[in-house]
């Protein structure tokens, strides 16, 4: 099947996810690290891009950027190439290590544009790592102190550039649907309909019904069995899956651990 045509923001800014293929560690050291960030600042003025906010993550990297559409893919290539080349010298491997096709998220207003910013610096506390302000690889720190990748006139101006507004809404009140903003780092979002069409298959089932039947009354042991399957499916997440089968979000994410 072909992949889906990249479709472009009218606002030309995007949530952009590069990610390690398999899931892989794609940083080993804070000097990956800094070279990366090196590599932003170079690919930014080569394409004439701005950066309004990243996270550097373990095997994954966040940005959200406005770039002119002709140059979205090319510069993304660029970045990548540029620290693979780096990587694969550095590591003595060869062959890709990043997932060819780049995840991009149109971000089309006011409301998605600061959810999103805010998504995207509290990466580290979703995935339990570190309190958002003391991460030292994310645009939060730039944002309350010195710019150096970043352009942070456009989110601020949201917050009539008051540095407290902008930490009370990044940081001060619990994010309560960070984990909904989960669907940003999926391929292609599925949805309940097309997710249950795909366990049904997976599991031989005759109709829908059936699927909220197929966990109850079940022993633990039998649930997770069951469970481990849907971890490969992609394009979904623990949310939806628990909405979909009728399992506890909180059991589905102590087995996809």
């Amino acid at each position: 099947m072909p992949r889906p045509l990249r479709t472009y923001s009218n606002s030309k800014i995007y949530h952009i996810i590069l990610k390690g293929i398999d899931s892989q560690d794609i940083f080993y050291n804070n000097d990956d690290r800094n070279f990366f960030l090196n590599q932003i600042q170079l690919t930014k003025k080569q394409f004439y891009f701005q950066v309004y906010a990243y996270c550097l993550m373990s095997n994954h990297i966040h940005m959200v950027i406005r770039v002119e559409n002709d140059f979205l893919s090319k510069s993304m290539q660029s970045l990548s190439i540029r620290y693979a080349h780096y990587f694969n010298q550095k590591y003595e491997r060869v062959g890709p290590f990043l997932q060819n096709r780049f995840k991009s998220k149109n971000v089309e207003n006011q409301r998605y544009f600061m959810d999103v910013c805010r998504y995207v610096h509290r990466n580290p506390e979703k995935a339990k790592i570190s309190k958002t302000e003391d991460y030292k690889w994310s645009s939060y720190k730039e944002y309350i102190g010195k710019e150096k990748i970043i352009n942070k006139k456009v989110l601020l101006h949201y917050f009539d550039n008051n540095i407290d507004e902008f930490i009370k809404y990044t940081i001060g009140n619990k994010y309560e649907n960070i984990n909904d903003f989960a669907e940003y780092e999926m391929i292609d979002k599925l949805s309940d309909e097309k997710l249950a069409d795909i366990i049904c298959n997976l599991y031989k089932l005759e109709n829908k019904q059936e699927i909220k039947h197929l966990f109850k009354n079940k022993t633990n042991e039998d649930i997770e069995n069951n469970l481990i399957l849907l971890k490969e499916i992609n394009g979904t997440n623990i949310t939806q899956i628990s909405r979909v089968i009728g399992v506890n979000r909180k059991k589905i994410k102590k087995i996809f651990k």
